[in-house]
């Protein structure tokens, strides 16, 4: 039985060098590389799948899965509603009201895309209200209030309680010409979604009060929607079409979320796995380092190798020695790659970093998030080991058979 375990007891002590209880060079070398390859991997995939959560939780699904819209603003909506409730596969359904217009405060004057909810119908599509500073999403719906995106309010210099003026031209003229239409509004709530293409641009009224600016009373320009996954959108938005149209000489149009956000989300996927496949050429360099750790051993140990076959191992317990030998550093520094991976990325996601993070973002300019997000996926992490032992057990195969290939007689005739 001891006869079997040999070949690993041998491993483990070339393992160890010439001190005893420390590793050599070459072969922390082999192990460095290994732990690095696989740590940086963890860290950084999962980074990317915090970026690429992030944009799903909260700029995708602060915007519509799909939108239904008329060519012309739509007078019998109710009944468009009605039909597009028979869709099961619609969660919901929320009419809009969309315009430009110039927002004026005291100092400032900027452009914007103001929508025009129902609230509580907004909701189901939605998640801006969950992102306004005190929950006052709800006092669009009371009288003359607005909410406004953190940098647009940042632009006019507003805050909370604040008076702006809401302007957008006027295609009726009066006697003196043409002049916009205006309509004073208080700043009820501020959002930040993070995303700057929302915070900057949109601001938010009620169905009413937008019906009153833009003078299409009793109308809506559409229907923003919602479905159980987005990323079925794009094929479920024209079956909702169907129902929309239905008992109705209206002529609609739809469209989804890839049409506005969906390069941005490609973009993250492609990067995401462009730098999955470059880092992974770390490991592939661990391998090598295995290998040329492992070569110049068996050269060291060419007498001892010629020495064992002569009593009596044979080829196969030779190859079984330096197999083992690069399954354990293979072993060991994956494991500890995934140690320290694991360690460094709920270090970068701790309050600590975030809070530093986010003073360094606030110097440097407006970003997307001022966070590292993080997301392990026990698939990735599994996924990674598994490609790590792949890539360094393999490597350990050629040096193994060369060793085993050894002749002692020629061995110790040279020496």
């Amino acid at each position: 039985m001891s006869q079997n375990y040999t070949p690993l007891f041998i491993a483990l002590r070339y393992l160890k060098g010439r001190k005893s209880g420390f590793l050599s060079f070459i072969s922390s070398l082999a192990f460095i590389s290994t732990s690095l390859g696989v740590a940086v991997l963890i860290i950084v995939s999962s980074v990317m799948n915090g970026f690429e959560t992030e944009l799903k939780d909260r700029v995708l699904n602060a915007i519509p899965h799909a939108s239904i819209y008329g060519v012309n603003p739509i007078s019998n909506w109710q009944d468009i509603e009605k039909n597009l409730k028979k869709d099961t596969n619609i969660i919901g359904i929320s009419p809009y009201l969309e315009t430009e217009a110039l927002i004026k405060s005291k100092s400032a004057v900027a452009g914007a895309l103001v929508n025009g909810v129902e609230t509580e119908k907004d909701k189901t599509v939605s998640v801006i209200h969950e992102f306004v500073q005190n929950g006052n999403f709800k006092k669009i719906s009371e009288g003359e209030n607005i909410i406004l995106g953190k940098l647009l309010a940042r632009k006019l210099n507003v805050e909370i309680g604040d008076k702006v003026s809401v302007m957008m031209p006027n295609s009726k003229s009066s006697f003196a010409g043409f002049f916009p239409k205006s309509k004073v509004f208080y700043v009820a709530d501020i959002f930040n979604i993070g995303s700057k293409e929302i915070d900057e641009a949109f601001a938010y009224i009620s169905l009413e009060n937008a019906s009153l600016l833009t003078g299409l009373k009793d109308q809506v320009h559409g229907f923003r929607i919602k479905y159980n996954d987005l990323f079925d959108a794009p094929y479920l938005v024209w079956q909702s079409l169907i129902f929309a149209e239905q008992n109705t000489n209206i002529f609609l149009n739809a469209e989804d979320w890839s049409y506005t956000y969906g390069p941005l989300f490609e973009a993250i996927m492609m990067e995401k796995s462009l730098v999955f496949l470059l880092l992974s050429l770390i490991i592939i360099v661990a391998a090598f380092n295995i290998i040329s750790m492992l070569m110049t051993l068996i050269n060291e140990k060419r007498e001892q190798i010629a020495i064992l076959q002569t009593m009596g191992m044979t080829s196969e317990e030779i190859y079984r020695i330096f197999f083992f030998l690069g399954s354990i550093i293979a072993f060991i520094g994956t494991f500890l790659g995934l140690v320290i991976g694991l360690g460094i990325t709920f270090i970068i996601g701790s309050s600590f970093f975030e809070s530093q993070l986010s003073t360094l973002m606030e110097y440097l300019g407006t970003y997307f998030i001022s966070y590292f997000p993080y997301d392990i996926r026990l698939e990735w992490v599994l996924s990674i080991i598994l490609l790590s032992l792949l890539i360094t057990i393999l490597s350990v195969v050629f040096p193994a058979r060369a060793a085993s290939k050894l002749h002692p007689v020629e061995i110790l005739r040279n020496e």
